[in-house]
């Protein structure tokens, strides 16, 4: 059976919503994002009448691959001519190759070649040594027959090996130069003992602690403090995507991580429950998860005694045991609730099995 859908059937990457009462393609759905490694099944496997016969992703097939980028598994590229293969295509990963000019990229194949003539090189002398030493003689200059390409493969890793040498001495540099700034004497009164201005002396020459201006504790503290509202910054302008935001274990953790945190919920509970005009909020969220509108009001005119987004998530986790924490981080996306998916990365502290 190539189709599942008798209304899309023109289009297998849709299916049937008898809601809408039209095809509408699998991305749509909340619960299908494209999955790396994965197709979506011909109408994501379902029927006209809702019904199932199969789940909504297929692994790709040998030879084609996704990358997270594509509806469809992709045919694996061959690499062109003159260029060299790197590795080979898999479920996840397009062929990747290297042309000539790019020695960079091409690094790594040089001593993975290196390494295996030198293994060959090796096997074959102790082989012949050990079953045949006269014709040992004889084999050994066919074995060495290309050392213009092994002495250049040779130069490659030694260029390789003295860039990473240098680059390690220059980092060994900047952390001592980093740490001696460090251990300098920091500004620690206002005024010394002769009511004078001062900016570097011990703290035996200061006033009482009244003066003191900052502690090392303080200072720290301030630190991180802009260091945490930089990041905010950053995930409410939008720029950095998803994943660089949360890490793949914690978006593939389940949704019912959230309501075992309950610090991460009581801070979600804060930001998404109170209705402001303007900033979507719980009801919005419970909209995209597929709940009327008449159950929203009703859990709404209990938040006296339960919060709504507690309830939202407790239906979500029932009803699809399958959600997980990067689900709702999208939804969230979706609703420019970056705050909350900045809460989220708080989940990052607990242990993700």
């Amino acid at each position: 059976m190539d189709h599942y859908s008798d209304h899309c059937s023109d289009d297998l990457s849709t299916f049937w919503d008898e809601l809408r009462n039209k095809c509408v393609p699998c991305l749509q759905h909340p619960q299908h994002p494209i999955r790396p490694g994965y197709e979506f099944s011909p109408n994501c496997g379902r029927h006209d009448d809702g019904g199932k016969s199969e789940g909504p992703y297929r692994r790709c097939a040998s030879q084609t691959f996704n990358n997270g980028s594509f509806v469809k598994c992709q045919p694996c590229s061959s690499c062109p001519p003159n260029h060299q293969k790197l590795s080979e295509c898999n479920a996840t990963i397009d062929t990747q190759c290297c042309g000539a000019g790019d020695q960079t990229g091409c690094w790594k194949g040089a001593l993975g070649t290196t390494t295996q003539q030198m293994q060959r090189s090796t096997m074959l002398r102790v082989q012949v040594s050990t079953s045949n030493p006269t014709s040992a003689k004889h084999i050994d200059p066919n074995v060495h027959g290309d050392s213009g390409m092994s002495r250049v493969n040779h130069q490659t890793a030694w260029i390789v090996l003295t860039v990473i040498l240098v680059l390690s001495v220059l980092a060994f540099l900047l952390f001592n130069c980093i740490k001696k700034r460090r251990r300098r004497p920091r500004a620690f009164c206002i005024r010394d003992k002769e009511n004078k201005p001062c900016f570097k002396v011990s703290l035996k020459d200061c006033l009482p602690s009244d003066n003191i201006l900052y502690t090392n504790q303080q200072s720290r503290s301030s630190r991180r403090t802009a260091a945490v509202n930089e990041e905010f910054a950053l995930l409410q302008s939008g720029t950095r995507s998803l994943e660089d935001i949360l890490s793949p274990d914690l978006q593939s953790a389940p949704l019912q991580t959230v309501l075992d945190n309950l610090d991460v919920l009581e801070e979600l509970v804060i930001l998404l429950d109170p209705e402001i005009p303007g900033v979507k909020n719980t009801s919005h969220l419970a909209s995209r998860c597929s709940f009327p509108a008449t159950w929203i009001t009703y859990t709404y005119s209990l938040r006296d005694s339960k919060s709504p987004l507690r309830a939202v998530l407790e239906g979500v986790t029932t009803k699809h045991p399958d959600w997980t924490v990067g689900q709702l981080a999208r939804l969230l996306r979706e609703m420019d609730r970056n705050d909350a998916v900045a809460v989220l990365t708080k989940l990052t502290l607990l242990k993700v099995v």
